[in-house]
This record gives structure tokens, sequence and C-alpha cells, in this order.
């Protein structure tokens, strides 16, 4: 029996032991990512970094934090941020955001508020922390712009898993229930209020190929930068507005999107007014976007639904073979 006692008391001085250098080797890991980031002259702030959690679990709590990269301008400020991992697989880590936040950017500051926001974080094996999967998920958002706009959802999961493909290949997948786009917006596209205040559906499912792999250094550096999207479904449907699209573009080292987006659209005038109310669409081409669609849907079936190609090439983008103007630059800051 002595021996036995002996041998708890060992084991449970050893853990302990563990836990505190470990828990200590966390906080110091975590003030020299800080001073790192200062010294590359990002604003890098802090007011109290704590590990809790004896004896089963890492629980660190970084109070009053801002961060944000001279590169981009981007500022990212909340006053509690927390990591979670249990101490027998640290490798694996759950985030959790506070009710409020701000990330603010030289175009604007969002405030984004939740009643619960968490992400679950798992990384492969090495110093560079690659990532292997990451689940994050929304209760009752919602986004506020300095502009004036606000948009609102009841829940929303977005998750990102490494495939077996390849090292910088990503599964993104995004779904959201009751998605309220701001109020201008939506009166702009429906001023006799037809249209309801929220998405019914919003998925979107698609593999993303990047030029290195998510990992610690996509912070400390350059982010990633996409290579190709296999956009395998997109389905949002707005009260009597239903969009679909499926297809593949390959990028260049300069962000420009080559490939073809099959759209299928139903109530196609009304989306129209939506391109334009978004400033997708100038107003000077609405009049021969319409002609030109009135078209194609004769050709595809019912009046009111088109299915069709949205063509990137050559720097241009195309619906159908109406030209829409510059493709878009698909860069990550």
């Amino acid at each position: 029996m002595r021996i036995v006692l002996w041998l708890v008391a060992a084991i449970v001085a050893l853990w302990s032991l563990y836990w505190v250098v470990v828990s200590q080797s966390i906080e110091r890991s975590a003030a020299a990512w800080f001073a790192d980031r200062t010294a590359e002259g990002w604003v890098a702030e802090y007011d109290a970094l704590n590990t809790r959690g004896f004896p089963y679990s890492f629980d660190t709590k970084v109070e009053t934090l801002t961060l944000a990269d001279p590169a981009t301008g981007v500022v990212w400020a909340a006053p509690t941020f927390e990591v979670l991992a249990k101490s027998y697989q640290p490798n694996h880590i759950v985030a959790v955001f506070p009710p409020s936040q701000t990330l603010a950017s030289p175009a604007e500051k969002l405030t984004i508020s939740a009643d619960d926001m968490q992400a679950s974080v798992s990384f492969r094996a090495g110093t560079s922390l690659p990532l292997q999967q990451t689940t994050a998920t929304l209760k009752q958002a919602k986004v506020s712009s300095d502009k004036g706009w606000e948009t609102t959802l009841d829940q929303g999961l977005f998750a990102i898993n490494r495939t077996d493909a390849s090292d910088a290949e990503y599964e993104v997948t995004f779904t959201a229930t009751n998605l309220r786009p701001n109020d201008a917006l939506r009166l702009g596209v429906d001023p006799s209020g037809r249209i309801p205040d929220t998405f019914q559906t919003f998925t979107l499912d698609a593999v993303v190929s990047f030029d290195k792999p998510w990992d610690r250094f996509a912070v400390e550096r350059a982010r990633p930068q996409p290579t190709k999207i296999d956009l395998k479904d997109f389905d949002a449907q707005w009260g009597q507005l239903e969009l679909r699209a499926v297809g593949t573009l390959d990028i260049d080292a300069q962000g420009t999107p080559e490939g073809r987006i099959t759209i299928k659209a139903t109530n196609w005038r009304e989306i129209v007014t939506l391109g334009e109310a978004m400033g997708l669409l100038p107003e000077t081409i609405i009049p021969t976007v319409n002609r030109v669609l009135e078209v194609m849907a004769g050709l595809s079936g019912p009046p009111h639904t088109i299915d069709t190609p949205l063509t990137f090439a050559n720097g241009r983008v195309s619906l159908g073979p109406l030209p829409l103007g510059p493709a878009p630059k698909l860069q990550l800051r």
C-alpha cells in the first residue's frame, strides 16, 4: 500500500511540475510573440496575460488586446481573448472571442458582436503550426460599420479542413441561418418591401488551393495567396430571388482569375437590381444587361430564369456574351 501511495504522489508531483512548466512556457512564448510583432513595427499591446486551468487544461486569457498590421492598416481590438487547450492535447485549441470586438481598416471600422463566438482549431506537428482544421461558430451575431450599415445572422458555421491532396489545399464551407443584410441594401433592391428581411438559405462549399500552407507565418509574415478555387456549390435564396453557382477559377500571381463559373439565377431581374444596388453593376450598363439577359433567358427556359456561364479571361469578366468589365483581383492582404 505504501508503494502505491508513493507512486500516486510521484505521478501527481510530476504532473503538477509538467503543468507549471508548460503554462509558464505558454506565457513566455505569447509574451515573446507580442514583443516580436512590436519589433517588426506592429502595434501589439495587452494589459494582462495569464494561464489557468490546473490540472486538466491550459486556459490562457489576454486582456485589453490590440493588434495592428502596418503593412495592411488592419487593426483588431478586443477587451478579452481566450485560448483553451486540454493539457493532454495541446495541438487542439479553442479560441473564445469576447461579446464585442472591433476590426478596422483604412476603409472602415467594423464592430462585431455575438452572444457566442468560438473557433476550434487543430494543428499538425511542426514548429510552424500548420493548420489541419478549424471550425468557427456564431450565434446571434451582428456586424456594424461606421459607414452606417449593419448585418445580422442568427447562426453561422464556418469551417476549413486541409485536404489529403496538398498541404496548401483546403475545403472551405460556410452556412448561415437568417442572414439579414443591411437595410440600405435591402430597401435599395426592394423599396416596396416585398422581399423578406433575411436570406432563407446561404451556403458555400469550395476547395481552395494556396501558394503555401496556412500556419503561424501567415500572420507573422505574409498571407498565403489563392491559386485555384473549385466552387462546389453556392446557394443563396432571398425571397423569390435564388442564385446557384458552380465552377473553377485558376488564379495567377497577380490575383487575376481565369476560368468559368456557371450561374443559375431565378427571378434574374431582381438580381440585376441587387447587383446595381451593391455597386457591382454600373448604372450605365443596366439597360444593356437587361436586354441581353432577356434573350439568354428565352434560350435557356422560363423567362424569369437564366442558366449561363460567368467567364473570366484575359483580365476581363463576362456574363454569357455580355462583357461586364475588368475581373476582380483575388488577393489576401
